[in-house]
């Protein structure tokens, strides 16, 4: 999510703005007498307090944050830990009660915003937002913010009309134009704009990217492809030299799971925690299909969907904390017993108490749990896990023309590193399939959707559901929606999708031959 900002006059003292976070020195009081320490070395003291003794850890931000009210890594520091173990109650308490103290608190506003976003009170978020843009109408990032939470619940109307006026607040707000091209009515007048800003200076140059992107969407509806990939191209070179990614490092965490959930051991694990709840994880590549599957699913009356949650990772690190391991998590892992096993399924469950509501089975398409899947069985009894395959070169194209939100599929913008991402990924998908005995079902998205019931009905049996009238009306089915995909599963089944890659056949003549290079197509 988007950083809000609620006020451009922030309450809080100039000698704080003026003074670099790497001189800052945090106060702190041992016994009964008044001692200082530099941030970034409280800081590193804090983490490594939180990796053996979390509640100590928590104590001791807490006091920190308010006694140096203006110890801003501090405070982000504190507000990321209680997001990662999925305190989400905590987080909006602290935060609640900081904008009380300091109203003009735009760190703490963000993540009261993000709070209320992971325990699904997106409405709630749109209220706040709504005043908020209301009384500081100048403000772009609170106007872009708006538009995501509206985007996310379905609004699309009003998603639009706050994208536009932010750039229309912030006419160098490059973001908020790759938000607002999704909805575009006019692509000849819109693309007349962006091509103004990216032959002018008012954009940041580490901005620019979303301008590319922009213009490749609008060539690509109007027909032209040859104008739209040179700028998606360009779009993708310039995103990837703006992001620091270790491909090798991203290879290796594959392996490793490969490693530490030998055959042997698979075949040797115990039955995982077992209670009355059902996930279901949907695994997929990004850009797969895994939105839809998911979207048919959790239109079902008994089913919840939980979209992108990282909370199988987050019950894994909070489980490691609890056990005062501070060492690497492959080597944590490789010592677990079935008590431990049962404790993260556990921690699991709890940290999806938002998402499921008072249903008892609900969905998880977290895009990196492909990873886990020998912690998925050693875990969780009662889980279940779909694999959604697509043409190759569907997805590779569909991620390559994508820009993602934050952090997300860093790998997309360069072809060699997707490639070798895409290989690794089926890679290890096919050792869990073969060591994992009937675990995994894999569907075909061209079956899906070309044939919807029949797959839709193949889909619920596995998960133990009768099918549903609403599951094929999923379109209409009412809720809030993260990823990407956000628009088009709120449409009725198509099939553009479907080899649209072709339309830039020469263009993505190169991506074709790393792809059937690596045995991909």
């Amino acid at each position: 999510m988007t950083p809000t900002t609620p006020s451009k006059n922030e309450n809080t003292a100039t000698e704080a703005a003026s003074q670099k976070a790497s001189e800052r020195l945090i106060v702190y009081l041992q016994n009964d007498e008044r001692k200082t320490i530099p941030e970034s070395q409280a800081l590193y003291m804090l983490e490594s307090i939180a990796q053996t003794d979390l509640a100590r850890a928590l104590s001791y931000y807490h006091k920190l944050t308010e006694e140096n009210p203006h110890a801003e890594q501090l405070l982000i520091a504190f507000y990321q830990l209680l997001l990662n173990m999925f305190m989400l109650e905590e987080l909006l308490q602290v935060t609640s009660a900081r904008l009380k103290r300091v109203p003009g608190c735009t760190t703490a506003f963000s993540w009261k915003m993000n709070a209320l976003q992971h325990m699904f009170r997106n409405h709630e978020a749109i209220d706040i937002l709504e005043v908020v843009a209301q009384a500081n109408p100048d403000n772009a990032l609170t106007w872009n913010s708006l538009g995501e939470f509206h985007r996310d619940v379905g609004n699309f109307e009003a998603a639009k009309a706050c994208f536009d006026k932010a750039t229309e607040v912030d006419p160098s707000f490059a973001r908020a134009y790759w938000n607002a091209s999704a909805y575009s009515a006019d692509a000849e007048a819109d693309l007349s704009k962006i091509k103004s800003l990216i032959s002018g200076q008012q954009v940041a140059e580490r901005d620019i990217h979303n301008l590319h992107f922009c213009a490749y969407r609008h060539y690509e509806n109007m027909g032209q492809t040859e104008d739209a990939f040179e700028h998606l191209q360009i779009a993708n070179g310039l995103k990837r030299r703006a992001i620091h990614y270790d491909v090798d490092a991203e290879l290796a965490i594959d392996e490793s799971a490969k490693t530490v959930f030998t055959p042997e051991r698979l075949g040797s694990l115990e039955d995982g925690w077992s209670s009355e709840l059902r996930p279901i994880f949907i695994m997929g590549m990004p850009r797969s299909g895994t939105t839809l599957v998911e979207q048919i699913i959790a239109s079902h009356s008994e089913v919840s969907g939980g979209d992108e949650y990282t909370a199988l990772a987050n019950a894994v690190s909070r489980a490691q904390r609890q056990s005062s391991f501070a060492g690497p998590v492959d080597q944590w892992l490789s010592s677990r017993t079935t008590k431990d096993w049962h404790e993260i399924g556990r921690l699991y469950e709890h940290n999806n108490r938002f998402v499921r509501g008072d249903k008892k089975v609900f969905t998880d398409k977290n895009q990196f749990n492909h990873r886990s899947i020998g912690i998925i069985k050693a875990s969780l009894a009662n889980a279940k896990i779909i694999m959604v395959d697509r043409n190759p070169m569907d997805v590779a194209f569909a991620c390559y023309r994508q820009l993602f939100n934050g952090q997300g599929a860093k790998f997309s913008y360069q072809i060699d590193e997707l490639v070798r991402i895409y290989t690794s990924y089926l890679s290890l998908m096919e050792y869990w399939e073969t060591h994992t005995n009937n675990l995994i079902m894999r569907i075909n998205y061209e079956d899906l959707v070309t044939d919807q019931v029949a797959v839709s009905t193949k889909l619920l049996n596995f998960c133990g559901l009768e099918l549903e009238r609403g599951c094929i009306d999923f379109h209409k089915t009412q809720r809030a929606v993260k990823t990407l995909s956000a628009s088009q599963v709120r449409q009725a089944i198509f099939t553009q999708g479907i080899d649209r890659w072709k339309h830039y056949e020469s263009q993505l003549e190169p991506m074709r031959i790393a792809m059937q290079n690596a045995g991909l197509v």
